[in-house]
Order: structure tokens, then C-alpha cells, then sequence
């Protein structure tokens, strides 16, 4: 297959924004990609198609999602009229020579539609294919694997220089698949039998790690890679395993040859995992004394392997650091080594960094105060408010094991504070040992501007709502905390507050444990389903019914309601009209309503109506009434057991949960505080409405 330059840039650059977002998990799909590489493979030009699968190449985890989601979808019979692979049938001979036409025969629900597709790619191979080609060589179906893998071993050892690259990024991802291991095995037997380091390093330059990784592998076992490119991929590469790899492969050459230049230079590296491998080199080359100049290295690694070095020369670390802490100008790491060396004793060299103008050595002395057990809660509570988020922090983890020696109220205080870092603080320092109490303190924090408060608050919050119901605990059940009336009425206002700052879930804890039967807990059960960690606590009834779709039936019971109960939670006052209702409620449920009927005729004409009555024999007045008790609801009559200023007080069941039994039967749970309870009849028709017959409610 050749290429060309692309016809359709403003189709790839589509495609490449696909790709991105489903690679960094910021949006999108799978579908995405599937439906930006068919609307390629529509255009019919090879060079676009081309050079997208060249950028899904490089996507191994989209390549292995993108090959189950193409069996996916054709079994869904969705391209069974398009030029694809079809749902009954294998595409024609001609839709092979279109690339993306034959990556999606490779990955086609019949193993012939796929063997043949394998066929296809190893007489006309092609780099852009490679990825689909290893995928087969774990097939399911032993002729599609056979012949895949006879013709991915054929085209590695032909030609790795082209393959190798190609194959490398979907070979290493799927060797976590079952049967999965053979093509990397390919890819190693390919880069041992290639000559020279070229393919290696091309392999080393790739922006995947893994491939990055599996070629220094291959390198450290055959000594290829130069030295230069050693210290190379130490001081420079962006994975931290690599540079560590990279390093000790270094450090170890450097040893045997005696180039103590070389360990010097890892020495200043960045990163501290080469410093930390080129000073054991040092001391291993008879350089302890330089390895020695490290010891107020900033990382805790590297300043052990100097004090090792100053040992072995015969040098006082321990002294060392005293001196340092001392100096007016101390490094952060001398304040560390102090700390890890050091004891109780060493405290007053320390206190006096605490007003130091440079942040990170105030933030190193608390730091080695705290391990030391001594830092004084009178110098440390005025760093709650320091300038720097580090200090503030440290000045925090010191403090918490003496919450009991804070002055009152500091914790509150600091809640109040404009900044983000010394809400964090005071929030960490909260000690309140009543549970109400500390929710009564969170739950106004819980849309604190600052995102990491607000979710650690949620967090505390959801913990605590726990606490308002009964819960197992080590086999036995735990009571719900005692609350009084005036208490609940404080939370709830306080969680009303913060409704839009709280997940659904946390305020359905919060609603349920503190006032079950609230509109706004009815209606987050009729939205979300009831809490999986909460209990009816009213007496629960059953209702049960047949439907030909119970499923359905169920969902257009919570829909009515959901647009019921939404309104019903409004403030006082807004409660729609009896004009607006039609809009607001579903459709099919307005239709469903008894039309508003005329007036009755004792209202007409009282006189006509009694004379009519008197002339009914006892069983048509029984007939009449029984037909007037179960007509169809008016929507006025139904809304104005739901209006709070209306007849709300005289429906004492709450709505709990729906779901179905069989396929024909479905049931509604609800919750009543009594029985008899009112409002059955408006249940009863609501479950009707929505499609409920036989229903059996008690």
C-alpha cells in the first residue's frame, strides 16, 4: 500500500482530537474513534487512511478497546449495510485493498472474515497494519492465530528495521492478554537478531514508556547502547524507572573502566535516584571523600549514601549537621540530616529556624521538630498563618497529637480566614468530639470555594451521616445518633444550604436520617433510588402489579413523581397553577387524567337530581357509586395531595423504591406512618396510569 500526503487534513486533524481525548480521559468515546475511521475510510483515499492508523498505532490501549468494540458493533448489525465488514456476510475482495476497511476484518466476529483479513496484510504488508496483525497472534481461534503469527515472525526477522517499530507498542500492551506473550517474544528475537544499536535506539526514542523500558532491557542484556547514550537516557528521560535503569547500567560501566569523570557528572544529576547510584560509584571507585560532599543533599537517599561515605572516611555526619543547622544561611537538607540523625537533644539548634525568612527551612525545622517530639504548640500555632501553604502544613501535622492544649475556638477561627491553606488548617484541626456538633461546623463548608476543602469536608460529611442511621458494626447493629428536634431542624437548614454543594448521595444520608418523610428525601428517592446504607424506618407496604412492561411502568412512576416532588421542595408560594401543570408534568400522564367534568347535577339543578335519586333501585345507587369512587383521577384533584397548602397533610405514605418481580409483575415500596393511611386511591391510580393493572396494594 502506498501513501501519499494527506487530502483531508481537516478529517485527521478531527481524528487526531478523537484520539487525544479518549487518551487523556478527558472526553469522548470508543465510538468516537470507530465513527471519525469510517468516516476516513468513506472519503476512499489511502493517504488519509494511512496516515490515521499511523496515529492509532501509537495508541496501543485505543487499539486494543478499538478491536473489541468493532466485533461490538457489527454484531449490533450497525454497518450491515455499509462498505464494512457486514453482520452476515464477509466484505468483498476489493474492500481489503482500503486500510481501514481491512484493521476492521481483522477484528471481525468470524474467524474466516478474519484469517482471510490476516492473509491479506502479510502479502501486502504494511506498517500502519502491524497493530492488528499482533492482535491476532492471541486469537481465540487457533487457524486465525497460526497463520498470524507465522506471518508476524516472517515479517520481523525479514525486515525489523520497518516492522519492529510498528509492532513494538500494541506487542508490549497485549502481552497482558492471554495467549499474549508471543509477539513480544517476536520483538525480542527480532532486536537480538538485528545488527548494531540503530533499531534500539530508534526504539529508545519512542514517547511510550514501555517501549523505552523494553529496549533498555534488550540493551542491558546485549551491551549495545554506548555509554553516551546510557548517561543520555539517566539524566534526561522523563520515567523514572528508565533513568534508574539507565543509571546503574552507567554507574556500573563507569566502575569497570575507572571513569570516575563519568560517576562525577551523574553526581550533579537532577533527579536524585542517579545521584544516589553515581555516589555508590564513587565510593566503590576509592572516592568516598567526594561522595562525602553530599550530605546535605535534598534528597533523604543520596544524604544516606554520603553518610555512609563519610564514615568509611572516618567523618562525624552527626557533627557535621549541627554545624550546618547553625550556619546563619543552613541548606534544608542539613536541617533534614539533623532530624535523621540527630535526637532530642539537637531541639534548641532548631527553634530558632522557626522565624527564619526563607519558608523551606522554617517548614525543614517543624518538620525535624515533630520527629523529634519537641516542637512547642506556643511557637508552632503562629505558623498556622504563615505566609507559605508549606509551612502552614507542617505546622498542622505538628499540632495535631496536642489538639487538646489549643486555645478554644482556634480551629473556627482559622475557618474564617480568606485563605485556602488556613481553612485547610483549621478544618485538620477540628476536634470537636460531638458528632452533631462537627456536622453542624462542616456542613457550611461543604461549598468553601477552595475544591480540595470542599472534598475533604464532603468526605467528613458523608462519614458523619453514616452515623444518623442504624449499621452493622463487627455482628452487631450500631444505633443512629440521638438527636433532638431542634437539632434535626438546625442540620436540615444547614443541609438545605448546602444542597448544591453536596453529591446526591450524602444529602440522601443526611434527608433520610434526619426526616425521612421530607418532600426533598422523597424526591431524591424517586430520582436516585433509595440509599444503599439506610433503612425504611416507617412501616413499609408493598404494592404489586402486572404490567406488559414492568420495567417501564416502574420508570414512568418515578418520572411523575420526580416532576411532582421537585416542585413540591420549592419555597412556599411558588407551587404551579392549575394552567402551567399540563406543561410540566409528562404527556402521557396529562392525557391519561380524567378531562375536568361538568358540573355535578346536584350542583345544577338540586331539585332535578333528588327526584333522579329517589327513582334508583338500591343496587344502581350501589352501581353509581362504586363507578363514581374508581373513575379516573382529575389532575387537579391527584396534584392537590402533593400541594403543601393544600391537601399534602391527608397522603401519609411516602414514595421509597419501584422495581420488578418477573417480567410480567413489577412492585412499589413505600412507607406510611399508620394504618389506615391517606392517600391509597392516589396510588393506586398512579401505578394504573403508568400502565399497573391487578394491582394489589394493602
Amino acid at each position: 500500500m502506498t501513501s501519499s500526503s494527506p487530502t483531508h487534513p481537516a478529517l485527521l486533524e478531527r481524528f487526531q482530537a478523537v484520539l487525544s481525548d479518549i487518551s487523556e480521559g478527558t472526553e469522548g468515546s470508543i465510538d468516537d474513534v470507530l465513527n471519525a475511521l469510517t468516516h476516513l475510510d468513506a472519503t476512499g483515499d489511502a493517504a488519509d487512511a494511512t496516515a490515521a492508523l499511523r496515529m492509532l498505532g501509537e495508541r496501543p490501549g485505543v487499539v486494543l478497546r478499538l478491536d473489541g468494540q468493532v466485533r461490538w458493533s457489527q454484531l449490533r448489525g450497525e454497518w450491515s449495510n455499509s462498505g464494512h465488514p457486514g453482520a452476515t456476510a464477509p466484505p468483498a475482495p476489493p474492500a481489503y485493498d482500503r486500510p481501514v476497511a481491512l484493521a476492521f476484518a481483522c477484528s471481525h466476529s468470524d474467524g474466516r472474515v478474519r484469517e482471510r483479513a490476516v492473509r491479506r496484510i502479510v502479502e501486502r504488508p504494511s506498517p500502519e497494519l502491524m497493530p492488528f496483525l499482533v492482535l491476532r497472534t492471541g486469537d481465540w481461534v487457533r487457524q486465525v492465530r497460526e497463520r498470524a503469527r507465522a506471518g508476524l515472525t516472517d515479517l520481523l526477522s525479514r525486515d525489523p528495521a520497518r516492522f519492529v517499530p510498528a509492532a513494538a507498542p500494541t506487542a508490549l500492551l497485549a502481552d497482558r492478554r492471554r495467549r499474549g506473550d508471543f509477539a513480544r517474544r517476536q520483538l525480542l528475537a527480532a532486536l537480538l537478531s538485528a545488527p548494531g544499536a540503530a533499531l534500539l535506539q530508534r526504539l529508545l526514542a519512542s514517547p511510550l514508556p514501555e517501549q523505552r523500558r523494553f529496549a533498555l532491557e534488550v540493551a542491558g542484556a546485549t551491551g549495545r547502547l554506548p555509554l553516551r547514550a546510557l548517561v543520555s537516557l539517566a539524566e534526561g528521560d522523563t520515567d523514572v524507572r528508565i533513568r534508574a535503569r539507565a543509571a546503574e547500567a552507567a554507574a556500573r560501566e563507569a566502575v569497570w573502566t575507572d571513569r570516575a569523570d563519568l560517576l562525577r557528572r551523574l553526581a550533579a544529576a537532577r533527579h536524585r535516584e542517579v545521584r544516589a547510584t553515581a555516589l555508590t560509584g564513587l565510593i566503590r571507585t576509592g572516592h568516598p571523600d567526594e561522595a562525602t560532599a553530599a550530605l546535605d543533599d535534598p534528597a533523604g537517599l543520596v544524604r544516606a549514601v554520603a553518610r555512609d561515605a563519610a564514615r568509611r572516611t572516618g567523618a562525624d555526619p552527626l557533627a557535621h549537621y549541627r554545624a550546618a543547622v547553625s550556619a546563619p544561611q543552613p541548606p534544608a537538607g542539613a536541617v533534614d540530616g539533623l532530624a535523621e540523625t540527630g535526637s532530642a537533644a539537637d531541639a534548641p539548634l532548631l527553634l530558632p529556624l522557626l522565624d527564619h525568612p526563607q519558608a523551606p527551612i522554617r517548614a525543614h525545622a517543624l518538620h525535624a521538630l515533630r520527629t523529634f517530639g519537641a516542637a512547642p504548640v506556643d511557637r508552632v500555632i503562629p505558623l498556622l498563618r504563615d505566609p507559605s501553604a508549606k509551612v502552614i502544613r507542617q505546622a498542622v501535622t505538628a499540632l495535631r497529637p496536642h489538639t487538646a492544649k489549643l486555645p478554644p475556638g482556634l480551629a473556627t477561627a482559622l475557618l474564617t480566614d480568606s485563605r485556602a491553606a488556613v481553612r485547610r488548617a483549621g478544618h485538620r484541626l477540628l476536634s470537636e468530639p460531638d458528632p452533631v456538633s462537627r456536622l453542624r461546623t462542616l456542613l457550611p463548608l461543604a461549598a468553601d470555594p477552595d475544591p480540595r476543602l470542599s472534598a475533604r469536608v464532603t468526605a467528613d460529611i458523608t462519614a458523619l451521616a453514616h452515623g444518623l442511621h442504624p449499621r452493622p458494626e463487627r455482628g452487631r447493629w450500631v444505633a443512629p445518633l440521638d438527636t433532638t428536634a431542634e437539632q434535626r431542624a438546625d442540620l436540615l437548614a444547614l443541609t438545605d444550604a448546602a444542597t448544591a454543594a453536596l453529591p446526591h448521595r450524602t444529602r440522601q444520608l443526611l434527608y433520610e436520617g434526619l426526616d425521612p418523610t421530607s418532600w426533598t428525601a422523597e424526591l431524591l428517592r424517586a430520582r436516585h433510588g433509595p440509599h444503599p446504607d439506610t433503612v425504611n424506618p416507617l412501616l413499609e407496604l408493598r404494592a404489586t402489579y402486572t404490567s406488559q412492561d414492568p420495567w417501564a411502568t416502574a420508570e414512568l412512576i418515578r418520572d411523575v413523581l420526580d416532576a411532582v416532588l421537585e416542585h413540591a421542595t420549592a419555597p412556599a408560594g411558588e407551587w404551579p397553577t392549575g394552567d402551567e401543570w399540563p406543561t410540566l408534568l409528562p404527556e402521557w400522564f396529562v392525557q391519561r387524567c380524567a378531562p375536568e367534568p361538568p358540573p355535578p347535577p346536584e350542583r345544577a339543578d338540586p331539585a332535578t337530581w333528588l327526584a333522579r335519586w329517589r327513582g334508583l333501585t338500591q343496587r344502581q345507587r350501589q352501581a353509581e357509586a362504586i363507578a363514581g369512587a374508581t373513575a379516573d383521577w382529575r389532575l387537579a384533584d391527584w396534584l392537590d395531595l402533593f400541594d403543601p397548602e393544600g391537601l399534602a397533610d391527608s397522603r401519609s405514605w411516602r414514595f421509597w423504591d419501584v422495581g420488578t418481580t418477573t417480567t410480567t409483575t413489577g412492585w412499589v415500596r413505600v412507607g406510611v406512618d399508620g394504618h389506615p393511611y391517606g392517600g391509597r386511591r392516589a396510588l393506586l391510580w398512579l401505578i394504573e396510569a403508568a400502565g399497573g393493572y391487578d394491582i394489589d396494594l394493602p
